[in-house]
């Protein structure tokens, strides 16, 4: 067997690293702070998946809100694909936090996944339903990195 002589191997060991390592991450820039994300994207959009769903009680009668068109039906969609797709904006520096704040971010993404499926369905019950965890995702969130709101329920 041949061996290479030790020269000829340290000069290829860094071209061989380098070839092989991962690719340099991605030069995200995050345009506004959390809040200001929070506000104009994660609220609004949230705002349209919990709505398009529910039961008003007024005197004897009950009336149902659910989407009726598939313009109706996309609309939600479309609002919890931006909600869960924030999770991950949410993941980038500087908003990440901590592990804790990773781990909400992602079950915030894993409820939205839950409320698209429930969404392609067409199934209003599941909306609901799944939209409720979504929502707990969130107040959990909220309930350890808001001190304001962790307060309110003090």
């Amino acid at each position: 067997m041949r061996r290479l002589p030790r020269a000829l191997l340290a000069a290829l060991l860094p071209l061989v690293a380098g070839c092989s390592s991962a690719p340099p991450a991605p030069p995200f820039k995050p345009v506004v702070d959390t809040k200001t994300l929070m506000l104009a994207l994660m609220e609004r959009q949230a705002d349209i998946v919990w709505e398009s769903v529910s039961d008003t009680i007024i005197g004897n009668d009950i009336i149902e809100k659910r989407p009726q068109t598939d313009a109706e039906w996309l609309a939600v969609r479309n609002a919890a694909i931006s909600v869960t797709e924030a999770g991950n904006l949410l993941m980038i520096p500087p908003r990440a936090q901590d592990q804790g704040w990773m781990d909400a971010a992602a079950k915030l993404i894993v409820q939205g996944e839950r409320v698209i499926a429930a969404v392609d369905r067409k199934d209003p019950k599941a909306v609901f339903d799944v939209g409720s965890d979504l929502y707990d995702s969130c107040v959990n969130c909220h309930m350890h990195y808001m001190p304001e709101i962790r307060d309110m329920y003090r």
